[in-house]
């Protein structure tokens, strides 16, 4: 095992500049300093508030679709993505508060008007919050990050959750509103697939027991799959780091029990079926048994998280896919594209590569689908609707082809690739979050967030986590 160096290795990096508007995620402003940002605790409204009180009051903004400012109402707005002036429903109680995510936050929690920014919650200030275990998220707490806060409702799931949030006047729902999204936790972090986003949970000092729905701690989560060279085993990679096998593939190592920076978010093996690599949110990558170390994105600044990871057929290099459509090339994988500093409508989800390896398609949350070098469009779900989220896109053998993989287990085959059955109208214990197709393209496995693992045409059922 070779636990991998965060630096960057060769001309054949990209650093994909320049920031991105994301739809739904799109979140500039929700901290600036420039926003007025007041210390200290609303006694009469915190001193007894309870994880429903919390709840109910944040549900108050989404059941008014409050929209989106960085201000106070009929006040100047401090984000230039907004009107110049902050013009929503009036109401005494909310009128003083910046109804960005931090205010929505601090509205909730009963902190004073006009509410704290991002940077006055864990882990940058501890005046008020702590950082707590991802696992330990109760209703009425909250997951943070520099440029966005939320707040946690519930577990919906294993590796499945709610939150409410504000999100952003760019985005295609400027007003609070809550969304529930598979995620994947490392310590205290926290993936949300939803907006590609990673976040520290935290825990208002002031929050205490009561009034709202029991929340169950979140099972360990797993992320990604992929099948040995035979077809005939597979590996199950969890988001901490764990690797477990099934059939023929062999134990090469993982990060089990290791500290890590990010979850981690994906799995690729070498052509031999001799080794694989681990790909962190954070860019980091860890290589195992005969897959080489050709650089990574670990330590360097992203302007989105790492989503997914593709091996060239040569097993001399790979691509790292960032949620912003950022596209990271090492080893010999080329770089033929990609739509990091192009408007998306939905954060991109997942990567795949053609036989060739001189093509690459990149599938948002959405159904979206981009295809750059020798890679065919085929067609996608983009524009459509979906019970559930796309996740993934595997490639037929030929490459003449593809399947959009939905949480809810729902598969969209376009080009050659053939359906050979899915999970979707069966309830699942937990969300799909990723796929791997046979060899041969005659099959497919769909692993769920709980490590179930789910097989259709030629795929063979070697064991789960489930």
């Amino acid at each position: 095992m070779s636990r991998i160096l965060s630096h960057l290795v060769g001309p054949r990096i990209v650093r994909l500049a320049a920031s991105l508007v994301l739809g739904a995620s799109f979140l500039t402003g929700c901290s600036s300093s420039s926003a007025p940002a007041e210390d200290g605790v609303d006694q009469s409204a915190a001193s007894e508030l309870t994880r429903g009180d919390a709840i109910g009051r944040a549900e108050q903004w989404v059941g008014a679709q409050l929209l989106y400012c960085q201000s106070a109402n009929h006040a100047r707005d401090f984000d230039s993505s907004c009107s110049a002036v902050c013009e929503r429903t009036d109401n005494a109680a909310w009128d003083a508060y910046r109804s960005d995510c931090s205010g929505l936050v601090s509205w909730a929690w009963g902190l004073p008007a006009p509410g704290r920014t991002t940077y006055g919650f864990a882990p940058f200030d501890t005046s008020v919050t702590q950082e707590i275990a991802a696992s330990d998220l109760q209703p009425g707490d909250a997951v943070n990050n520099d440029e966005h806060v939320m707040l946690f409702k519930n577990w919906a799931g294993p590796g499945v959750a709610t939150f409410i949030e504000e999100p952003g006047c760019s985005s295609s729902t400027p007003y609070a509103h809550e969304f529930t999204s598979s995620v994947s936790i490392s310590g205290s972090i926290i993936h949300v697939s939803y907006n590609g986003m990673t976040f520290h949970a935290i825990r208002f000092d002031g929050i205490q027991e009561g009034g709202a729905t029991a929340s169950q701690p979140a099972p360990p989560a797993y992320t990604g799959v992929a099948h040995d060279a035979s077809g005939r085993g597979y590996w199950i990679a969890g988001s901490d780091g764990g690797v477990f096998t099934y059939g023929d593939a062999a134990f090469h190592g993982s990060m089990g029990g290791k500290a890590l920076s990010a979850p981690i978010i994906g799995i690729a093996a070498t052509p031999s079926g001799g080794g694989y690599w681990l790909a962190g949110a954070d860019g980091g990558l860890f290589s195992f048994g005969d897959a080489a170390f050709f650089g990574s994105m670990g330590g360097k600044p992203l302007n989105a998280p790492i989503v997914g990871i593709a091996a060239t057929p040569t097993g001399g290099g790979y691509w790292l896919a960032a949620s912003d459509g950022g596209l990271f090339a090492f080893g010999d994988a080329a770089f033929y594209g990609s739509m990091g500093g192009k408007g998306l409508n939905a954060p991109v989800v997942g990567i795949a590569r053609t036989p060739s390896g001189k093509g690459y398609w990149l599938a948002a949350s959405d159904g979206g689908l981009f295809a750059f070098g020798d890679a065919g469009f085929y067609g996608s779900m983009g524009g459509k609707s979906l019970n559930g989220p796309v996740v993934g896109v595997i490639a037929t053998a030929s490459g003449n082809g593809y399947w959009l993989v939905a949480s809810d287990g729902g598969m969209f085959s376009f080009g050659d690739a053939a359906f050979y059955g899915s999970m979707g109208d069966t309830k699942l214990n937990s969300a799909v979050v990723g796929a791997s197709a046979t060899p041969d393209g005659r099959g497919y496995w769909l692993l769920g967030g709980d490590g179930g693992m789910f097989t259709f045409g030629d795929a063979g059922f070697f064991g789960s986590r489930g």
